[in-house]
């Protein structure tokens, strides 16, 4: 395999919790008197900046009550955080990769502590060179936050790919200039990730595949 370095994403890509995200909202638009949204309705609609998310559900707010408000969502995403389960198949791949001395991290648009107390928690952070997330609940910073990755441990683009289940880790590997393949068993639905005009894998095996053919 070419890549030397593999930064993975964490919510949707390595851990299944899209299904939580949707709960814990559907608690505040039930809330705000907002009609609810499905699994199908999330992968299909929500985005980064989260705000415009937010804002598309029919929430009105200021940029301080936008703060008080998602602090109050991740609050409460915070008592459920732990319930998912890893994908299917995800920590055999994690260990081949690590067994092959590929040096793998974990770049997250998470607030760091939430991320690193998930990670913990599934007892796979061994497997990582590195875990990074941002420094606010507003999932604002990631790209930064790739730079000062790429820089502290001199990553060379070409050897280097980013594992993701957003169109915001297309725009991250982007701004790296690094290759990108992303999952359709997360956050986003398959027909979005394809208008990227990226690699696209359905499940943990196609992506194991296509990691053995690259």
């Amino acid at each position: 395999m070419k890549f030397k370095n593999i930064i993975w994403d964490w919510n949707g890509t390595i851990i299944n919790d899209a299904w939580v995200f949707v709960d814990v909202m559907n608690g505040f638009l039930k809330q705000y008197h907002l009609p609810a949204i499905s699994l199908s309705d999330y992968k299909k609609n929500f985005c980064f900046p989260i705000q415009d998310y937010w804002k598309a559900l029919g929430f009105k707010f200021t940029h301080k009550s936008f703060n008080q408000l998602n602090t109050s969502f991740i609050s409460a995403y915070q008592d459920v955080m732990l319930l998912p389960n890893l994908h299917a198949g995800i920590v055999g791949l994690l260990n081949q990769l690590h067994n092959q001395n590929l040096h793998q991290f974990i770049l997250s648009a998470s607030e760091i502590h939430l991320l690193q107390k998930s990670v913990l928690h599934y007892k796979i952070n061994h497997l990582f060179k590195d875990v990074l997330g941002v420094d606010n609940l507003n999932a604002e910073g990631k790209k930064e936050l790739g730079k000062l990755l790429f820089k502290q441990y001199n990553l060379k683009p070409c050897e280097t790919l980013v594992v993701g289940d957003t169109e915001y880790d297309y725009e991250v590997a982007k701004a790296l200039n690094c290759s990108i393949v992303l999952i359709s068993h997360g956050h986003i639905d398959h027909e979005r990730l394809n208008k990227t005009c990226s690699d696209v894998v359905t499940s943990v095996l196609e992506l194991e595949s296509f990691l053995q053919n690259n």
